[in-house]
């Protein structure tokens, strides 16, 4: 174990944002548990209406500045009055923080993904278009930094993006799987996340409606919140489509209800421009909940197509559709997949995503 060091970690949002999302809550794994292990870690980050501009949050600190655009030259200008932090962890989230400028030899970049179509996807389209083609003149700053990410995917997305220096794969460790017996809805399909256009819930939608005579028992359940123009663009679509009763909107609720509803699902279906990892889908498996993905970075390593789950041919609903009818029309290929995608979970212990973590921050430190 790398000596009790004190950490600074750089994100937009922290797990209590109202937009939080997968990333969020890698977030705060990671804060725990470097926290849990000795290390004094603070999260410095944006701050929204209701919140505290400092918190303690468990085992770590919170600090809050600016919105989630300028918190970034907050954090720089925090970062320099600082004269007992060890190690910057800049979490890379569409925009990067600036923390080398302050510590340019003791900073480890987490990313979990690229941004890339998602710019052109729930940014406006000038901006869209500008950060989709400046995004890798944007990461420049961090092009020989050390990188700590989740897939191999995403791995490989950095070399093709330029980036030169260590890359270290950690994948997030989640709890276990949960003892059953679950009983879940034969054709309940979900879907767990925020409601963005970038995660496509459109073309689920509409593989909903493909199936709505083949497979008469489908239903799909939306659990997550988004604008209100995206929850109306999406409500829209399935009244246009006639499916309107078969989709419900659960809208952001506890992670207790998330876990009800989830245990609940017949499979969970992802639709994502691209992930980091997709952290939904190991969520799901805890409780032995397959999962159909369209083949982009970062599912494709957390869904082992045909084992864990189905990956489609292309990124389209019929397709999707084709996938999910396979899935709640074979009860057993439904249950073989439901087990071993719980089974999968095992692979990845703390160790695995701590201890690698870990590795890199010792060799900083040494470095340092």
């Amino acid at each position: 174990m790398v000596a009790a060091v004190n950490i600074a970690v750089f994100n937009w949002r922290d797990l209590q944002h109202p937009k939080h999302g997968g990333a969020e809550v890698a977030t705060h794994l990671l804060a725990s548990r470097l926290a849990q292990r000795g290390h004094r870690v603070t999260l410095v980050t944006s701050i929204y209406p209701g919140a505290k501009s400092h918190q303690q949050f468990g085992e770590y600190d919170i600090v809050r500045f600016g919105n989630e655009v300028t918190c970034r030259f907050h954090a720089l200008s925090w970062l320099r009055r600082q004269r007992d932090i060890d190690i910057a962890i800049d979490e890379v989230n569409t925009l990067p923080f600036l923390s080398r400028l302050a510590m340019p030899d003791r900073v480890v970049v987490w990313m979990l993904q690229l941004a890339r179509e998602v710019w052109l996807a729930e940014a406006p389209p000038v901006l869209g278009h500008i950060g989709y083609l400046t995004e890798p003149a944007l990461l420049s700053i961090y092009r020989h930094s050390p990188i700590v990410t989740i897939s191999q995917s995403s791995a490989a997305s950095f070399r093709q993006m330029g980036m030169c220096g260590p890359i270290e794969v950690a994948e997030i460790s989640l709890q276990p799987p949960l003892e059953g017996p679950f009983a879940p809805v034969p054709g309940l399909i979900g879907y767990v996340g925020r409601l963005a256009p970038s995660k496509r819930i459109d073309h689920l939608i509409s593989a909903v409606a493909l199936l709505a005579e083949r497979v008469p028992q489908a239903r799909l359940a939306i659990v997550g919140a988004g604008s209100e123009r995206e929850e109306a663009r999406l409500r829209r679509h399935a009244a246009l489509l006639g499916i309107a009763k078969r989709v419900t909107f659960a809208g952001r609720v506890s992670s207790e209800e998330r876990d009800r509803l989830m245990s609940g699902m017949d499979v969970l279906a992802l639709t994502s421009m691209r992930e980091g990892w997709g952290l939904v889908v190991s969520e799901a498996a805890r409780f032995g909940v397959p999962s159909v993905v369209y083949p982009v970075a970062g599912v494709v390593d957390s869904v082992s197509n045909g084992k864990t789950g189905l990956v489609t041919a292309r990124e389209n609903p019929a397709d999707l559709a084709s996938a999910l009818e396979k899935i709640i029309r074979d009860r057993p290929l439904r249950e073989r997949l439901g087990k071993n995608a719980a089974d999968y979970l095992h692979q990845f212990d703390e160790e695995r995503f701590i201890g690698r973590f870990e590795s890199v921050l010792r060799r900083v430190a040494r470095r340092s």
